[in-house]
C-alpha cells in the first residue's frame, strides 16, 4: 500500500499557495516520507507518523492531541479504512483544522464519512487540473480529479467554502524578468 501511492512535486505546494496554513504540522501517516519532505520544503515545523498502527490506537491519538499541534494534514488517497480515523482524530488534535489531500468524491457524505462532513465546516477546496499522477508503478494520470480540502475549527470559519483551482499546477514556475517586477 505504501510503495503504490506517491504525491507528485507541486501538489503540496498548491495548498501552501491557496489556504492559511501556518504552525506546526502533524503528519499523521506518511510511510515513505513524501508529504513531510514538500511540506518541510516551505520552512514547516513537521511532525510525521510511519507507524500505521498508530492511526488507530486512541491513546496514540491522546498524547498527540497534548503536543498541540496547529494543523494536521494528510494523504488520505488509497488509505481505506485509516482515512475515518485521521478524519475523526485529526479534527480533534488540531488546533486549527485539518487539511486532506483525496479524490474530488471525498465530498460525497457515504456512511464511513457521514458524520464527519456533517460535524465539521468545509473552508477551502483546492481542485487540481490536470490529474496528478499518484501511482509508482504506472505513468497514467488518475481516473478522477483530487483536491486538498480543508476543514478548519468552528471558532476559526468564516461563511462559505472558498474555492480554488490549481490550474497546471504541475507545470514549471519560472521568474518573472526583474523588469516586470519594478516597472523598468
Amino acid at each position: 500500500m505504501a510503495s503504490f501511492y506517491t504525491i507528485p512535486e507541486g501538489v503540496t505546494h498548491q495548498l501552501i499557495k491557496h489556504t492559511y496554513i501556518q504552525g506546526s504540522i502533524l503528519v499523521p501517516y506518511d510511510p515513505e516520507n513524501q508529504l513531510t519532505a514538500q511540506l518541510q520544503a516551505h520552512n514547516f515545523n513537521v511532525t510525521t507518523n510511519r507507524d500505521e498502527s498508530n492511526l488507530v490506537n486512541p491513546i496514540w491519538w491522546t498524547t498527540i492531541r497534548d503536543k498541540q499541534y496547529d494543523w494536521v494534514v494528510a494523504n488520505t488517497t488509497g488509505l481505506g479504512e485509516y482515512s475515518e480515523y485521521i478524519l475523526d482524530y485529526g479534527i480533534q488534535v488540531a488546533a486549527e483544522g485539518i487539511a486532506i489531500l483525496d479524490r474530488l468524491s471525498f465530498i460525497e457524505p457515504v456512511a464511513k464519512r457521514r458524520n464527519f462532513l456533517l460535524a465539521n465546516k468545509l473552508t477551502n477546496m483546492v481542485v487540481l487540473s490536470p490529474r496528478p499522477r499518484f501511482s509508482s508503478v504506472s505513468n497514467t494520470r488518475d481516473s478522477v480529479t483530487s483536491c486538498w480540502f480543508v476543514f478548519q475549527q468552528p471558532d476559526r470559519w468564516m461563511d462559505g467554502t472558498h474555492v480554488s483551482y490549481a490550474v497546471n499546477w504541475d507545470a514549471a514556475q519560472t521568474l518573472p524578468p526583474l523588469n516586470d517586477i519594478t516597472g523598468k
